[in-house]
């Protein structure tokens, strides 16, 4: 028996044309509604689509305006900003201009009050000279008080310009400042013996307390801060003790000066470092200063990186302190003693070397009043030819620092020991105070005093210069 497979064609065949014609018109009619009803999806999918590009196209054109209106933001603050550089730029450069004119401007005051002291100081230099000379023909009391004011009003004057030239220096820069380690015990000796004297005179009780401290900093000027606070203290204490000590605080050693003066209320503690102020009445009439000892201190103490403290009750007293780094190792040498032999310069050949005329003449009758062999002469010249003329070798020679035009004292002494011989004694007397130059002296090996001269501190100076010069040979 044969299978015979019955498909759809075999099935169609056996249809008549209408039933297939039935078929087809019912299958293409489901075709119709299946095409009408997946023709409305893609539609309805297209139009969500479409609403959804459109929101998209409306978002990136918002996008787009907010980042051109974010630009033209961003391009406005980039010009301001290189405009506000710019600006600062050129305020800078006329800062810096400004300040440069500034610095110019105080070293040429500083250099014209350095001038304007010199040429000051030369008068004052004779007047002490001369009234050194007159006091020792004085004998009633009421002539020598008279010349002890007149000395007192040299000495006030003399202050007062060495004062306003210090604040000009140090407010310009131009102080040198020389770091060394040294032990502190020395300097609060030194403050003692110049001071004690002083308390005792005026019924007041001056102590040292002693210190093995070490101390890293300027010692000149840390000492001359010192010394403002002992004679702020001894002027405005008028019954009681003054207190020097020294206390270790960290990695500083701070020296305090205490007193039981009438002390200072706290409203003012930052006025008294004013130039010229002075809040207070001295303890003694005549004792009243010029008010700029505290400004100089400040200035001084902000030139060494030290720091002031002060401390005051009204009616019981203060404390003025300076804190300096404290130092470990090697300490700088001590200055030579100096004691005054009277017979030590008599015979002594000494050559003073000047070009004021009256300044030669105070000085030479104050040289021959010692007994000197005294020689004067106007540049180093005059004094060989004179010394040659008098068959004289120099034992000493003063000179002042500044000559006729550029010449120096110090290549004066130069020049006549060359001729003469080395071993004689050097003295630079000068009213330039300034540190380097004492610090260039030093290295020289030259001995240095300031004008106006102090008859006593010359003579030690010569009789240190002349024991010095009998050692050597």
């Amino acid at each position: 028996m044969t299978q015979i497979d019955i498909g759809r064609d075999n099935r169609d065949a056996r249809l008549s044309p209408e039933s297939e014609a039935d078929r087809l018109r019912a299958e293409i009619a489901k075709l119709r509604k299946i095409n009408n009803v997946l023709m409305d999806r893609v539609e309805n999918d297209m139009s969500a689509k479409g609403a959804n590009a459109f929101t998209l196209f409306q978002a990136a054109i918002t996008l787009e305006n907010r980042v051109v209106e974010r630009t033209a933001e961003l391009t406005h603050l980039t010009h301001q900003l290189f405009q506000q550089i710019s600006e600062r730029c050129a305020a800078e450069k006329a800062l810096l201009l400004a300040k440069g004119e500034a610095e110019k401007a105080n070293l040429s005051k500083t250099r014209f009050l350095a001038a304007a002291s010199h040429d000051l100081h030369q008068p004052l230099n004779v007047a002490r000279l001369f009234l050194g000379m007159l006091a020792e023909h004085i004998e009633t009391p009421h002539g020598r008080e008279l010349v002890g004011g007149v000395e007192a009003a040299l000495d006030t004057v003399d202050e007062l310009l060495r004062a306003l030239l210090d604040i000009s220096r140090l407010d310009a820069g131009v102080w040198p400042v020389e770091i060394t380690t040294f032990r502190i015990q020395p300097l609060l000796d030194r403050l003692r013996q110049d001071y004690q004297p002083q308390a005792e005179a005026v019924g007041l009780c001056l102590r040292v307390a002693p210190s093995s401290a070490v101390i890293r900093s300027d010692r000149l000027l840390l000492e001359r801060v010192l010394r403002n606070f002992v004679s702020n203290a001894l002027r405005y204490t008028a019954q009681g003790s003054i207190l020097i000590g020294c206390r270790r605080r960290g990695e500083d050693v701070a020296i305090e000066v205490l007193d039981t003066g009438i002390g200072i209320a706290s409203t003012h503690l930052e006025l008294i470092f004013e130039e010229f102020k002075q809040l207070g009445a001295s303890a003694r009439e005549n004792e009243r200063g010029l008010g700029l000892g505290l400004a100089i201190s400040q200035r001084i103490a902000r030139l060494i990186d030290a720091k002031i403290a002060v401390a005051s009750t009204p009616g019981r007293g203060s404390a003025f302190t300076i804190s300096a780094k404290a130092g470990a190792g090697p300490t700088a040498a001590e200055d030579e003693k100096r004691q005054i032999d009277p017979a030590a310069l008599a015979g002594r050949c000494v050559v003073l070397i000047d070009n004021d005329m009256q300044v030669r003449n105070a000085l030479g009758s104050l040289l021959r009043s010692w007994q000197c062999v005294t020689i004067t002469a106007r540049s180093a010249a005059d004094a060989s030819e004179a010394l040659r003329a008098a068959r004289k070798i120099p034992h000493i020679i003063i000179a002042d620092y500044h000559l006729d035009g550029d010449a120096l004292g110090t290549d004066a002494v130069a020049a006549l020991r060359a001729e003469f011989g080395e071993d004689a004694g050097a003295l630079i007397i000068s009213s330039d105070v300034r540190e380097e130059l004492k610090r260039s002296l030093k290295e020289k090996g030259l001995s240095f005093l300031a004008k106006p001269t102090a008859p006593m501190k010359l003579r030690a100076m010569l009789s240190a210069l002349a024991a010095r010069r009998d050692q050597l040979r």
